[in-house]
């Protein structure tokens, strides 16, 4: 890249990210504003819990499955097509939710969505760390991390409001005018960006095989909660999967073949990043995934209760995120990931007191806690890995970046769920449904913790 074209990126880079931004809040809302409409959805559609939840498992299992591919086209195609690409999958996909007849339906205009918020999810911290220069990368990278914030913070509320008065519907119409816009910025702003001149064929059967992987050891664990460790589906998943992931090593190991290459997991930079994301992120899920159960079942809350302390983290992450990552363009990430993944594990230990009767401050304090050491770890952990590969393996890294939070979050929720509804059957006995509940509640967190403690030599074991 010579001299004069990155000056023009430089100076136009807030430009970029703008359009960045729309495709990040527009896939951040559109999950978090689905999460309420769900019993409505349900209702209308007459279909049960577990049926109407496809329609978020859908999404995820086609994000989880397409990120690493949509990251590597991305190094052969550009960031323009990228972002073209993506807005108009989800604008089409929107349109069929909008005219869905039924849960079938439903989830099929939901898969096409996720084709689209993918590629958001798969280009997105590439594209800032190419358009900021090295020493902005963690104040990108953090705004960027403000926008997801900031998506999940819009959802429920707004969520709320427009269930009130209009159908279900209705919370997939606002996806249209946001990803016009998003589409027209990208024609006006990114033709700025020189078009990509690469050699590098696009592996095919290597992502191929790591999407089968990914999604069939996402889609095994999704059913453990349902069926058990012993059911032969969740056993059959488990076995589709490793045979997946050792043909993607064989694959990987074959450099004329390879889609990213194992060469990247011996950089220690990109792999300690890589693991500690994973480790923080299963440790975070599987706990909250459990606290609006907790609020409505033991402590009788409304559920728009529940979603003001929901809303605690996201709010956390807007305001932490992006001052974490200024910083860490000065110290490095070595501190704050560490400082991070501790106070998690001390917010998760707090936690681990509550019982029916714990004082609602008392659970504030524990999730603020824990949210700050989120936002402390996020930004610096996702710029270091960042900063850790070349420059024309950063969209394929912002795909792995993204792979690596979908996988974490889909091992912690399916783990937190799974333990918990052991520990219930094994603590039936007690009688009392709120202390099993908060018994079984307490092993799930402690587990949590444990992890969280693993994760943090992978934050001690970096250079900065």
């Amino acid at each position: 890249m010579t001299a004069v074209i990155e000056n023009v990126i430089q100076q136009n880079r807030y430009k970029f990210f703008t359009v960045g931004a729309i495709g990040t809040f527009m896939g951040t809302l559109n999950g978090s504003i689905l999460n309420v409409a769900l019993p409505t959805i349900a209702d209308d559609l007459q279909c049960t819990v577990d049926v109407v939840a496809w329609v978020v498992l859908s999404y995820t299992l086609t994000l989880v499955s397409l990120l690493l591919i949509f990251g590597a086209w991305t190094e052969r195609k550009g960031y323009d097509f990228a972002y073209k690409f993506g807005f108009s999958f989800f604008i089409v996909g929107s349109l069929l939710c909008i005219m869905s007849w039924s849960i079938y339906s439903l989830v099929f205009g939901r898969v096409i969505q996720a084709i689209g918020a993918s590629m958001f999810q798969a280009v997105g911290t590439g594209m800032v760390t190419e358009v900021f220069p090295e020493r902005e990368r963690g104040k990108g990278i953090g705004m960027m991390v403000m926008m997801v914030s900031a998506g999940l913070m819009t959802g429920p509320p707004l969520g709320g409001f427009l269930l009130q008065f209009f159908p279900w519907q209705s919370i997939f119409v606002i996806n249209l005018p946001i990803g016009l816009f998003g589409m027209v910025l990208t024609f006006r702003y990114f033709k700025l960006l020189p078009a990509r001149v690469t050699r590098r064929k696009m592996r095919l059967s290597g992502g191929a095989a790591i999407s089968l992987a990914l999604f069939s050891g996402t889609f095994g664990l999704s059913l453990v909660s349902n069926y058990g460790l012993t059911d032969p589906r969740v056993w059959g998943m488990a076995v589709v999967s490793l045979v997946s992931l050792l043909a993607f090593v064989k694959v990987e190991s074959n450099p004329e073949t390879a889609l990213i290459g194992l060469d990247m997991l011996k950089n220690r930079q990109f792999t300690t990043a890589l693991v500690a994301a994973v480790l923080m992120f299963i440790s975070m899920s599987g706990v909250m995934i459990l606290i609006p159960f907790y609020l409505e079942r033991i402590k009788d809350f409304e559920p728009r209760t529940v979603g003001l302390y929901l809303i605690i983290f996201p709010v956390l992450m807007f305001v932490l995120a992006p001052l974490a990552g200024r910083l860490s363009d000065r110290i490095g990430s070595r501190v704050l990931t560490s400082l991070g993944m501790t106070t998690l594990a001390c917010g998760l230990y707090l936690l681990s007191y509550i019982g029916a009767e714990t004082a609602n401050n008392y659970l504030i304090l524990c999730i603020v806690i824990m949210g700050s050491g989120t936002a402390i770890f996020n930004t610096p952990n996702s710029s270091a890995m960042m900063g850790a590969v070349t420059e024309h393996q950063r969209a394929i890294t912002s795909g792995i970046l993204s792979t690596s939070r979908n996988i974490g979050m889909s091992t912690g929720i399916a783990l937190g769920t799974a333990l918990f509804a052991y520990f219930q059957t094994r603590y039936a006995s007690l009688g009392n449904d709120s202390l099993i509940f908060v018994a079984s509640y307490h092993q799930v967190i402690y587990t949590a913790i444990a992890i969280a403690v693993l994760g943090l030599p992978f934050c001690l074991a970096r250079k900065k």
